[in-house]
């Protein structure tokens, strides 16, 4: 317990605390109801008014010391710290007596007696007893405040108890000594009030002189204003507008002057851009700061565009500022144009650079690929003059057979660079997708099925269907490693498509743009592990590493066949969901004339 809340001295005859318990209250309910109370008289001793959390949530009201109820708790709050603030020390609570008595099983009063000793001489709250009445009521979360009633003797305050009459002798001189003070420094105040007012009628004199001379010069800033193609806008010194052009009016898109005159300028450039506007006009008006400035102007229907401003002060004879003109121009059609010019530079010196990389990696490839069949013949050669029973045959069998899976590397790059040799000849997709998957489906794991649907008669390509075939392998072989084992259901299927249905988003090539108005689509779809969206860009890379392709130059051959073709791979997937590849191909001619 608090050291400064004084236990209770039992009175003759009267019965102990918990004796006063009903049966339906037990004696640890009893142990929390003393705790509780005893947690009040805390809250005012340390002026702490945090005991709300142990009100409850059905909080009835406060009744206080005088003839009010408050019902609300954040009302009751507030009242206790505007007491609170009138002592900020420590109090000490003296406590007499304590009744606690049950009504109910879940509800109990209990009503205390004691004496709070202010830090105040002769206070009245040290000499009388007050009365502090709660009510609990037993909840979920365990015994709750749902009422609190204080009674203090307000009414019993004598002559000279609060404050002594030495006291009020000595407060009224320290007041009188204040009133003097003050009356000196009121005097003062005057004075300077004459002053400025003085000055003030200066100010006023000066300023007429201005606005006469403004007012004859306002038919030639009217002239000034209508012949400029920029927006001429006049203000004061402080930015108020007076008049603007008429281009002001087409460039924040509205219908008059009087929806300019009056505001600040700063009005019409974003919120984020008025600290650096406010701060450029200081530094202009010291001098310093080159004049010309962009922001991103406001409209009044709430749009933003580029607006580049020319601002300087007008200046009296004495070099004080007495308003502003500022120049605004809409630069936002010469900035998009600009950052149009810097992408297609930049774009143009990738395609440069991916041209140069491309051939170079073409020469390589050829020149490895001619070097390898060279290693390849002779291998050969001497596998064939080995004795059967050579120790040796072992060792240049498995260097034939590296020197093999690096001629089909060699030959999968150059079709990715799309310079792999091209026997193209017309063919039907839905005839060659039918004959491959027929291979396909023995060399794919045991229990995976296909699921096909094919236009019949199907697209017309002119390509070379060896192409076509490791394309269809490459995306079958894909689909079948995304899924799990004895799940693998493959849908592969061929027809005519309009241009307007070929998806935008992950198309590759990105620069693909589509010349006819029909194109052949070979679709393959899994239902696998899908592909995180921050692969997705990578995918078709030489020798990417995915979750379940591994290394090679699986995807990568897809592309290179498309790009060969004029063709397009697009991509949708969803983790866990599967994902769905679409080869769009043109059509050859006669089909391409039939379709339209």
């Amino acid at each position: 317990m608090d050291p400064t809340l004084a236990t209770p001295t039992p009175t003759p005859g009267a019965s102990p605390l918990y004796d006063a318990c009903s049966m339906a209250l037990s004696e640890q309910d009893a142990v929390e109801l003393r705790a509780l109370f005893d947690d009040y008289l805390r809250m005012y001793r340390t002026r702490d008014d945090l005991l709300t959390e142990w009100f409850s949530e059905n909080f009835t009201g406060f009744t206080g010391g005088g003839d009010f109820l408050v019902k609300d708790r954040a009302e009751w709050v507030a009242i206790t710290r505007q007491d609170f603030a009138q002592v900020k020390e420590h109090i000490r609570i003296e406590l007499k007596d304590l009744a606690l008595q049950s009504l109910t099983p879940t509800v109990a009063v209990t009503t205390g007696f004691f004496t709070i000793h202010l830090p105040i001489p002769d206070h009245i709250l040290s000499r009388e007893t007050a009365r502090l009445v709660l009510v609990f009521r037993k909840e979920a979360a365990g015994w709750k405040i749902v009422h609190s009633g204080i009674s203090i003797p307000y009414q019993l305050v004598r002559k000279g108890e609060v404050y002594p009459l030495g006291e009020l002798t000595a407060r009224n001189r320290v007041l009188e000594e204040l009133v003097a003070q003050r009356t000196a420094e009121l005097s003062a105040a005057n004075e300077r009030l004459r002053q400025a007012n003085e000055e003030l009628v200066r100010e006023i004199a000066e300023r007429k002189v201005a606005v006469e001379n403004a007012q004859r010069s306002e038919e030639l800033y009217k002239s000034i204003l209508t012949a400029s193609p920029d927006d001429i806008t006049i203000a004061d010194e402080k930015g108020r507008i007076i008049m603007v052009s008429p281009v002001c009016w087409d460039m924040f898109r509205c219908t008059g002057d009087e929806q300019f005159v009056g505001r600040s300028v700063l009005d019409f450039i974003v919120p984020e851009d008025r600290a650096r506007a406010m701060e450029n006009m200081a530094r202009r008006l010291r001098g310093g700061l080159s004049s010309i400035v962009e922001y991103r102007g406001l409209r009044l229907d709430g749009t933003t565009f580029d607006v580049e401003v020319n601002s300087e002060y007008i200046r009296d004879k004495n070099g004080a500022p007495i308003g502003m003109v500022v120049i605004g121009r809409d630069i936002t059609e010469r900035k998009k144009a600009e950052a149009e010019r810097q992408r297609l530079e930049t774009q143009n010196r990738q395609l440069q650079k991916n041209e140069s990389l491309t051939r170079m990696a073409g020469a390589i490839a050829h020149h490895f690929n001619n070097e390898l069949h060279a290693v390849m013949l002779s291998l050969e050669f001497a596998l064939n003059e080995l004795p059967a029973d050579s120790g040796a045959r072992e060792s240049v069998t498995l260097a034939l057979q590296s020197a093999g899976k690096a001629a089909e590397v060699s030959s999968l790059m150059l079709s990715y660079l799309g310079q792999a040799k091209n026997r193209s000849a017309l063919m039907h997709l839905s005839e060659l997708c039918q004959r491959s998957l027929a291979q396909l489906q023995a060399e794919t794991p045991e229990g995976t099925q296909f699921v096909t649907s094919f236009e019949q008669p199907g697209p017309v390509l002119f390509a070379d269907a060896n192409q076509l075939q490791l394309v269809l392998s490459k995306l079958v072989t894909n689909a079948v490693e995304a899924m799990p084992e004895h799940t693998r259901t493959v849908y592969v299927s061929s027809r005519v498509v309009p241009t307007s249905e070929i998806p935008l988003a992950h198309r590759f090539p990105v620069d693909w743009q589509a010349a006819d108005p029909f194109y052949a689509c070979l679709e393959v779809v899994d239902s696998g592990c899908g592909i995180p969206a921050d692969s997705m860009e990578k995918i078709f890379d030489p020798f990417y590493s995915s979750k379940f392709t591994g290394r090679g130059m699986g995807l990568a051959v897809v592309l290179g066949v498309a790009r060969s073709l004029d063709g397009l791979v697009t991509v949708e997937s969803e983790v866990g969901r599967g994902s769905r590849f679409r080869l769009f191909l043109p059509l050859c001619r006669e089909t391409r004339l039939a379709a339209t």
